[in-house]
């Protein structure tokens, strides 16, 4: 009975560390969210107006999912980076139309 009281309270302080991780980085994410807004340059809009414009993204997106991959290539070349999954594809469809 002992060994699983210790299990337990060995698995419910792991349970802790990654719950306070988890709140870390759900932290970073959204200031690097807010970083990014603030790079936009011409966002000179009102706080109200920019969650009605976001609200409708999500309600888009909803209705026409292939819309997701569009802006999300958009952002990607906003960003300035490609996610490593199409950094490998990009180059071998170019190198077989070549062929």
């Amino acid at each position: 009975m002992q060994l699983i009281e210790k299990k337990l309270s060995k698995l419910e302080e792991q349970k802790q560390k990654l719950e306070k991780e988890i709140l870390a980085l759900q932290n970073k994410r959204h200031e690097e969210f807010i970083s990014l807004l603030n790079k936009i340059p011409s966002l000179n809009l009102e706080p109200m107006t920019l969650i009605g414009g976001l609200l409708h993204v999500v309600e888009e997106a909803n209705k026409k999912p292939e819309l997701k991959e569009k802006w999300r290539s958009a952002a990607q070349k906003f960003c300035g980076r490609l996610p490593s999954q199409k950094r490998t594809k990009t180059p071998q469809s170019s190198s077989q139309k070549a062929a």
